[in-house]
């Protein structure tokens, strides 16, 4: 009888954890600071730790190392539903691995794209809807991506 019970509470378990995971459709990153970082589901983000960082790779070619993370958790949510973050609140979409969309800007903020030896490869002011999409560089390499006063470590494999 043990055994059946062991196999019933598993298969319980199992579909009680694919229903949460139908649900969920970002990972919402809260840093120590107050901020959260949104990332879609849709894009099968891997995450990862780093030396310290909670890293998020997007795909192939990006990769997001996020320092100073309180906790991390799937919400449910509007893909499109910008409006649903808070203000202060970033979102970065990597749409390819040629470019990554910054959405919840002020508009006319200025987003840049340098890499670690200062050089800049893409400088874009937000338009009025708070969004900028930033071109990244074909070459492989670490770059610092700064947006709305904040600045991020962006890994091109």
């Amino acid at each position: 009888m043990g055994i059946k019970r062991l196999i019933a509470t598993s298969a319980t378990l199992l579909l009680g954890l694919m229903s949460l995971n139908a649900a969920a459709t970002h990972l919402t990153v809260e840093l120590k600071a107050g901020n959260k970082y949104s990332f879609l589901l849709a894009d099968k983000p891997v995450i990862t730790f780093a030396g310290g960082a909670l890293v998020v790779n997007g795909d192939a070619e990006t990769s997001y190392s996020i320092e100073g993370v309180k906790n991390f958790h799937f919400t449910e949510g509007d893909a499109s539903g910008v409006e649903t973050l808070s203000s202060g609140d970033i979102r970065i979409i990597s749409l390819d691995d040629a470019t990554i969309q910054v959405q919840n800007l002020e508009q006319k903020s200025l987003v840049t794209l340098v890499n670690v030896s200062g050089v800049v490869f893409s400088s874009v002011s937000a338009d009025a809807e708070g969004s900028a999409t930033v071109s990244l560089p074909q070459a492989k390499g670490v770059y610092i991506l700064t947006a709305g006063g904040k600045s991020f470590k962006v890994i091109k494999k």
